[in-house]
């Protein structure tokens, strides 16, 4: 199946995975090289690679986990303590995160208009699953609009 998707800082794979309830779509990111966090220096010796998959907003009524290839690098600045570091998709996902933004700012808002039990239910029916808990938590994280003055 192809798709044509566009996200930021990646390059999507030529073929993805269709499974009976859900897509998974391989991709990786664009960046030659990668930059270390705690010295800067940027560097393009791969130590190893490793997937995440991280759920995205659903493609034609089918839930959506990304298969994101992200590669680990040397650090090659010897005044700097850490040997190995993982690129980072920022705009795409937070540290750690199991959604992509785009993904937990989409349930968040649909949580803001229904609330917890009932966006957790509009969430499943849109093929976006959370649970009441999380999308009370995503609401949240959303900014707050400035007060009228």
């Amino acid at each position: 199946m192809d798709i044509p998707l566009a996200i930021p800082e990646c390059r999507v794979g030529r073929f993805v995975e269709q499974h009976e309830d859900h897509l998974v779509v391989p991709m990786r990111l664009d960046a030659a090289s990668g930059r270390c966090p705690e010295c800067g220096h940027a560097s393009r010796s791969v130590h190893s690679r490793y997937h995440r998959y991280p759920a995205d907003l659903p493609v034609s009524a089918l839930q959506t986990k990304l298969r994101l290839e992200v590669r680990r690098f040397y650090c090659r600045n010897p005044a700097c303590q850490r040997r190995t570091f993982a690129e980072a998709p920022m705009t795409l996902l937070a540290p750690r995160a199991r959604r992509t933004r785009r993904l937990g700012e989409a349930q968040a808002r649909v949580g803001l208009a229904c609330g917890g039990a009932g966006g957790a239910r509009l969430l499943a029916h849109l093929h976006m699953p959370a649970s009441r808990a999380t999308v009370l938590r995503l609401v949240t994280r959303l900014p707050m609009p400035d007060a009228p003055a």
